[in-house]
């Protein structure tokens, strides 16, 4: 996907604050001004003895000591207490309560008993066959809990993602009776990543934790929403009621969200799908400064983009988050996770991939700059529409299944790849004027039908500033994509273009 940043182009960060105090050390020290003693007699200066008598003793040196510990172990005043036992205690019982859940609507799936987890164990991993939309969002948010929860107890980035891994394997193994996916470990390890550090630092933003009462409550109930398991913690543990600053990090220096409302027509070149106009949300959150410059913090910067409608209730879903970046020459090179989902009637696309992107912007006078982005990566699992060939029959699913037995058929096919990707967007005052980006994916299919498939798609956005926060825009958009049967049997095109019009609001 594009490095995306927003209709606005207003670029924001964050800013973390050090501080460092201690208390004063003294130190001896030898004054230059007074003499030597060698055993020698020396003159006696009544002059001398008057400017030695008034002469200051050497000042204190002040020396940074340790920042004392906050209490429960906490990092800092509001951050919450690291409990690494409690972790994993708490996501074996989100499982759990996956479990229950499962249990509850009559899932056979979820009829577990020690012989069903060793029969996992000895079988190892498959390909499963549940829905585009279970796979590639419910598994994802699934594994946001596990990280959350790893959040919530004062683990960092980086452990937390170890936890969601561990939730995901167990959840695998024992908490269905189905043979364990390598497709949901992938998509709930890496996708629970994604979303899970974009829904805690949202969160945050929610939260006034220098409120007291019932607006307190309710923006801690709000917070919850976003992020359940931290809300979770925080009211069990009274953090959701202490009076105290947010974290540093958790605080970006700026923040811009832009809304977009309006109608889009697509086209289509196939008769499968019919050209029609719909009307569609969209939003965009820009968090973090994309040009700093050198930082190891990950999601100190990140963009989302949540679409609604479009032919479609949920129709897209993109994080990109920034792990590491450094500066290079007058640009910078970032390391970046993506998060991907797209879903419409006329095509479904999903994955989980890495970029390396530079970033840099040439200002053409005070007003008037051009930020341009450029990049591409590695696809570790995509997900894409599957056309079988001319002549194959769809399968039927086992007439004896189960409920929550994943049979089949599934028409998407699974594999890695690769991906390129563009920016350009011309600003004015910060506000964005003209915005394109290109993005290209190609998926390798390793369980579906065997065949390479090539996706590309470009969108040109032109927004105008009305009044205050309201604009108006359009935007033209053209998705193409190929697919290339194995051993030479053939290729099918299909190409969508789409236009929207649209009104934007715009929140900094």
């Amino acid at each position: 996907m594009a490095f995306f940043v927003g209709r606005t182009g207003r670029i924001v960060c964050i800013a973390a604050a050090f501080a460092l105090c201690g208390g004063p050390v003294a130190l001896a020290q030898s004054s230059p001004d007074v003499p030597i003693e060698t055993g020698d007699a020396q003159p006696e200066s009544p002059v001398g003895d008057v400017a030695r008598a008034e002469t200051p003793p050497p000042p204190a040196i002040q020396l940074p000591a340790t920042p004392p510990p906050f209490e429960d172990g906490r990092a800092c005043a509001g951050c919450p207490p690291r409990r690494i036992g409690t972790s994993l205690l708490w996501v074996t019982a989100v499982n759990g309560m996956y479990e229950l859940a499962n249990l509850i609507r009559g899932q056979d799936t979820a009829k577990i008993t020690p012989e069903t987890w060793w029969t996992n164990m000895k079988r190892g991993w498959e390909w499963d066959l549940d829905d585009f939309a279970v796979n590639q969002i419910g598994h994802p948010y699934q594994g946001n809990n596990y990280f959350t929860t790893g959040r919530s107890n004062g683990m960092n980035f980086w452990e937390s993602a170890g936890l969601t891994a561990f939730g995901s394997t167990t959840w695998e193994y024992f908490g269905e009776t189905n043979q364990a996916s390598l497709n949901d470990f992938i998509n709930t390890t890496l996708g629970g990543i994604a979303l899970g550090e974009m829904f805690h630092r949202t969160a945050w933003l929610v939260r006034n934790t220098h409120a007291t009462g019932k607006s307190r409550m309710w923006n801690e109930i709000g917070a919850t929403a976003l992020d359940p398991m931290s809300g979770l913690m925080r009211f069990m543990s009274g953090d959701a009621s202490r009076v105290v600053d947010k974290p540093a990090d958790m605080i970006p220096s700026s923040l811009t969200a832009v809304a977009s409302f309006g109608l889009l027509w697509r086209g289509s070149n196939t008769e499968a799908v019919e050209p029609n106009t719909y009307g569609f949300f969209e939003t965009d959150l820009l968090y973090g400064d994309a040009l700093s410059g050198s930082t190891h913090t990950p999601y100190d910067a990140f963009t989302v983009r949540l679409s609604f409608g479009g032919g479609s209730a949920f129709s897209e879903a993109r994080v990109r988050g920034r792990l590491y970046s450094r500066p290079l020459g007058g640009a910078s090179f970032a390391i970046a996770q993506n998060y991907q989902f797209n879903s419409n009637p006329a095509y479904r696309y999903g994955a989980q991939a890495f970029d390396g992107v530079f970033i840099g912007e040439k200002r053409f006078n005070p007003r008037w700059s051009l930020l341009a982005l450029g990049g591409g990566g590695a696809t570790v699992l995509g997900a894409v529409d599957s056309i079988p060939l001319s002549g194959i029959a769809p399968e039927e699913p086992p007439p004896d299944a189960g409920q929550g037995v994943s049979t089949g058929p599934r028409y998407y096919d699974y594999g890695p790849g690769a991906n390129l990707l563009a920016t350009f967007i011309l600003r004015r005052d910060n506000a964005q004027i003209v915005n394109f980006g290109y993005e290209l994916h190609h998926l390798h299919s390793i369980d579906g039908v065997r065949a390479n498939h090539l996706l590309q798609r470009a969108r040109l956005d032109v927004t105008f500033p009305l009044r205050g926060a309201l604009g108006v825009g359009g935007s033209t958009e053209f998705f193409s994509r190929t697919t290339y049967y194995a051993d030479d049997a053939g290729e099918a095109n299909y190409h969508f273009p789409q236009y929207r019009v649209f009104l934007t609001w715009t929140i900094s």
